[in-house]
């Protein structure tokens, strides 16, 4: 039987623009393309893992205006739950403001709205959500201690909890915290914020991969943009091979990647092909511009799959 996905995180309209190149400090850069999705990293998510298969319910807070009401009707056309949003009244939707250069690299800014009213005591009147979900996946584009306390909640009712640090708090994740998650992904900014380690090389990944799984992540896997990622398989260290593609926006790859992955856990693959599958359906993401525009279809990737060697 599949197992239900409880998501929380960031739920916003991403507003692009693509261009040549990103603006440096003070310089401005003219383009004439710009478009509108349906974004934040907890949605982009949530639609991944529901539109590859998984059975997943959304938690978060939204709005009153139009923008808030266009991305509840994207989700439940996405085949997401989204009957436990609590609507916060005179607030606005999340807005993220996207850059994408001619590579596919990007830059972001990030207005939270209504995600950042979603409180710890919010969490804990709204428990009974957690009840018959198996997976907490959960980002941390809303406030730190609402996280925390959806972790804690989660695994008191014996969830299985993937975390997305995205993005990692300053001060780095309380230890006690960290002993309570069984699956994170953070990219190299992330894993070095959390760690302390600078990433340069692949010396320096493993460094920080020992370092997380030390503060007691029981899974961490980092990713490294175009080098791929690795992990531990059974404590010893796996590396996954990147997959080569014709990239034109990177924009919501690192979600598509948790998103997948956490969708092939709910259906009881093994680790080996929940990578296998998250990285593959990450690296088709990329070849369409757009967050949630981008995700990939099932039937092209289960396609693609079953006429390649195994990882």
């Amino acid at each position: 039987m599949i197992k239900k996905i409880l998501c929380m995180g960031s739920i916003n309209i991403d507003l692009v623009m693509y261009m040549s190149k990103l603006p440096t400090a003070g310089e401005t850069v003219v383009t004439d393309n710009f478009q509108t999705f349906s974004g934040g990293k907890g949605g982009n998510q949530a639609a991944t893992a529901s539109l590859l298969g998984g059975n997943v319910k959304y938690f978060t807070k939204l709005g009153t205006d139009n923008f808030s009401k266009e991305l509840i009707s994207k989700q439940i056309e996405y085949g997401v739950d989204m009957s436990n949003i609590i609507i916060e009244p005179d607030s606005t939707a999340g807005i993220a403001m996207i850059r994408v250069d001619e590579s596919g690299q990007n830059s972001i800014s990030f207005t939270p709205g209504a995600n950042s009213l979603l409180t710890p005591e919010d969490v804990e009147k709204n428990a009974h959500i957690f009840d018959d979900c198996d997976i907490l996946l959960i980002t941390m584009e809303i406030q730190n201690e609402t996280v925390y306390k959806a972790i804690e909640i989660a695994k008191s009712k014996d969830m299985i909890v993937v975390l997305d640090p995205a993005p990692a708090p300053e001060n780095g994740i309380p230890d006690d915290i960290a002993k309570l998650v069984d699956y994170t992904k953070p990219n190299e900014t992330e894993a070095q914020i959390l760690t302390g380690i600078k990433i340069s090389d692949m010396e320096t990944s493993k460094f920080a991969l020992r370092r997380l799984k030390e503060k007691g992540f029981k899974s961490p896997i980092i990713t490294l943009s175009n080098a791929g990622a690795i992990t531990y398989d059974e404590e010893q260290l796996y590396f996954i091979e990147p997959l080569k593609v014709n990239s034109i926006d990177s924009t919501a790859a690192g979600d598509v990647f948790i998103g997948a992955f956490t969708a092939a856990l709910s259906k009881g693959e093994s680790y080996k092909e929940c990578l296998r599958f998250a990285k593959t359906a990450a690296a088709f993401s990329t070849k369409v511009k757009g967050a949630q525009s981008s995700i990939p279809n099932l039937n092209e990737l289960t396609e693609y799959l079953n006429g390649q060697d195994q990882i």
